[in-house]
């Protein structure tokens, strides 16, 4: 039973807070406050004017520091009992380290109606081991603090590893497991296979996806090895067998092994070699690039209903990365439209304001390269744009740069060089990309000074050798409800060739014009 006192006494002391706290409550101000008195400004004439110094530096731009000299570092080559090549960048400073096993094998080699192949095979090697699933390989990892990936490329396959300078051993150890003993379990398989094809649908979104997606295949060639198309078909033919098949080559004698890190050339061969010796086999070799064989002076039109932009993209093959004139070909596609200052962008962006940006370039590969112009404008603004992309390549063949274009650029380009080289990470990535080219590994010794010879003359000639005249490929993805017939008037001109205007659905197939209704923005007829 409770007892009244219990009840009353919290009540009574919660009276006596309240009486406490009226007692310390402060006197309201019985005197009027002051009234507000509203002063009015100073005409604007008695406001004195600015005044700004005058002193004879402010009317030249400030001159930058010459360039810093480039310092290459040592690179340490050598080779494992196994015929794996190692190459290493030292680094004194993070005991960090960070490995890449490297194989000339890509989605170049994907057979053919099995686009995806190597995608999906390579994301599946990093899954676990044939011991560990994949929960138990992350949480190896994660107690050593260690990342393990496998990423596909076009033309290369790479295994990556970070780790501490502490952890490099139990890194390696887990390598080493993935390598010679993959998981490859089904389950897996199957969920990677929905994933990629997921990936798939993704890319046919938008209009600026979908231009991209089937650019190599025309540039190229639907039957180059750079023109492979992946659709959720071709995904769908790849079977856990392939996979296994896939990643069987990944062998040793003849890939590389790019290290950086904390560790000298002897201790880094030990460990490799206490953990690799018995990893035997001969790794893929590059296969044969063919010359490309793209659509010539032809535009491809892909329908994107109620799209609010169009992309654009037009272009036709390169040079080799290994041309003698490279570092010319460079600052000429810097001026056309690789910087925010390039011509297509100040064009496109700053002077119609069509487009958020405007870029141009070459893309290299070891086959060669492919030059591709474009932005993603405003739908409207999408046959202008297409005119001013066409008339911009013209005007770079036919006209020498300005001293100030060119000064720019090239300057822009030497003082960055220093910092291609300025951490161990970075400089290992400049010289994989030496030897992805089969560029030799002092190809940087005298860029500074390529790039200084570079005149005006040179970029012209560059243009003239690097840029069509014609026969151009283009790619248009947008809303034809409102640009179909301004492209139909451009392929009629044959502005950019003979080859007229095809239509293509979001995975490269050909199909049938659309019909719109007479009102702007209508849905395709059945």
């Amino acid at each position: 039973m409770i007892s009244q006192r219990n009840v009353l006494a919290p009540l009574a002391l919660s009276l006596v807070g309240i009486g406490w706290l009226a007692a310390c409550e402060p006197k309201k101000n019985t005197v009027d406050p002051d009234p507000i008195v509203v002063v009015d400004p100073p005409p604007v004439d008695e406001v004195a004017p600015a005044e700004w110094p005058n002193e004879p530096f402010r009317a030249t731009r400030p001159q930058p520091k010459a360039p810093a000299e480039l310092d290459l570092p040592q690179i340490t080559q050598m080779v494992l009992s196994n015929g794996l090549e190692v190459r290493l960048v030292e680094q004194k400073t993070l005991p960090t380290a960070m490995l890449m096993f490297e194989w000339d094998i890509g989605r170049i080699n994907d057979p053919r109606g099995k686009a995806g192949m190597a995608s999906l095979c390579v994301d599946l090697l990093d899954e676990g081991t044939k011991s560990l699933d994949h929960a138990a390989f992350m949480a190896k990892q994660a107690d050593h603090a260690v990342s393990i990936w496998a990423s596909p490329g076009n033309e290369v396959t790479t295994v990556g590893v970070q780790a501490l300078q502490r952890e490099l051993g139990p890194a390696l150890d887990l390598v080493a497991e993935m390598l010679l003993e993959p998981g490859m379990r089904a389950d897996d398989f199957g969920r990677l296979v929905e994933q990629e094809k997921a990936y798939v649908e993704q890319q046919k979104t938008s209009p600026s996806s979908i231009a991209n997606r089937v650019w190599s295949s025309l540039v190229w060639g639907g039957q180059h090895p750079y023109g492979k198309i992946e659709t959720a078909a071709t995904v769908d033919q790849i079977t856990l067998a392939d996979c296994d098949a896939w990643v069987a080559r990944l062998k040793p004698e003849g890939a590389r092994l790019w290290v950086v890190g904390k560790i000298e050339g002897e201790e880094l061969r030990k460990q490799l070699e206490a953990r690799f010796a018995g990893w035997t086999g001969k790794a893929p070799k590059p296969i044969k690039i063919a010359k490309p064989k793209p659509a010539k002076g032809t535009m491809f039109f892909i329908h994107v209903p109620n799209a609010a932009q169009s992309q654009i993209l037009v272009g036709h093959p390169g040079p080799a990365r290994n041309a003698p004139d490279y570092e010319a070909t460079q600052m000429m596609a810097a001026i056309l439209g690789g910087s925010f200052s390039s011509r297509l962008n100040m064009n496109l962006r700053e002077d119609k304001g069509w487009a958020y940006g405007a870029r141009g370039g070459f893309s290299y590969s070891r086959g060669g390269s492919s030059f591709s112009a474009g932005s993603s404008v405003r739908t409207d603004a999408s046959g202008g744009a297409l005119r001013e992309i066409a008339k911009e390549i013209q005007t770079m063949r036919s006209s020498d740069p300005s001293d100030e274009e060119l000064g720019r650029e090239r300057e822009g380009a030497q003082r960055a060089m220093p910092a291609t080289f300025s951490t161990a990470t970075r400089t290992l990535y400049a010289f994989r990309d030496l030897a992805y080219y089969d560029l030799p590994l002092d190809w940087y010794e005298g860029y500074q000074a390529r790039l200084a010879a570079i005149d005006p003359a040179a970029i012209r000639k560059a243009a003239e050798s690097h840029l069509q005249k014609g026969d151009f490929v283009v790619v248009i993805a947008g809303d034809g409800a409102v640009i179909l017939p301004e492209l139909e008037q451009i392929a009629d001109e044959k502005l950019f060739g003979k080859g007229g205007l095809l239509f293509l659905d979001a995975d490269g197939n050909p199909v049938e014009p659309p019909v719109f209704d007479a009102k702007p923005n209508a849905k395709p007829n059945p």
